[in-house]
């Protein structure tokens, strides 16, 4: 999902820079932008499931809705510059759009990246239960062969 984000952002900054050098490439980047947000919204239902809570989850859902109304703004705004690629005004609104739509990019990885401390949380956590297990594996070993027993009779498979 992150990936398709950057994707995203990569498209968005492709179109200003084509606003003011070659406004007729606009709608094949605007047709990839619209692909882009769609892969991303299919990507963002299993995120937002799975996320640490409900809240982060609506959070995830919330910003990726908002980034859909800037990428269809956007879209709006380069139909409009193809139809009058001279007009300044035009090419200032899809330049601001533009902004706009790559700062909600940056809300949607936000929201992605608080999704994932519980995730992250869980895994370091995961290898610390692990490389207790590995402990005590080694020291049930060494006091399976008898190497811990203590000085008097007791030994270690009398206390397990």
């Amino acid at each position: 999902m992150v990936k398709t984000a950057k994707a995203i952002a990569v498209t968005v900054q492709e179109m200003v820079t084509k606003s003011t050098t070659n406004p007729d490439e606009l709608g094949i980047l605007a047709n990839q932008l619209t692909n882009d947000y769609g892969q991303l919204a299919q990507e963002a239902k299993p995120a937002a499931l799975t996320a640490e809570n409900e809240e982060i989850g609506s959070h995830i859902k919330r910003r990726v809705q908002e980034l859909g109304h800037g990428c269809a703004a956007l879209v709006t705004k380069a139909g409009a510059l193809q139809c009058s690629p001279s007009d300044a005004y035009t090419k200032k609104e899809l330049i601001e759009t533009a902004r706009k739509v790559s700062e909600k990019v940056s809300h949607v990885l936000a929201a992605l990246q608080a999704g994932n401390r519980g995730t992250q949380a869980c895994i370091t956590a995961a290898s610390a239960v692990s490389g207790i297990i590995a402990d005590l594996d080694t020291t049930i070993m060494f006091a399976t062969a008898g190497t811990l027993n203590r000085e008097n009779s007791e030994t270690f498979a009398d206390h397990r």
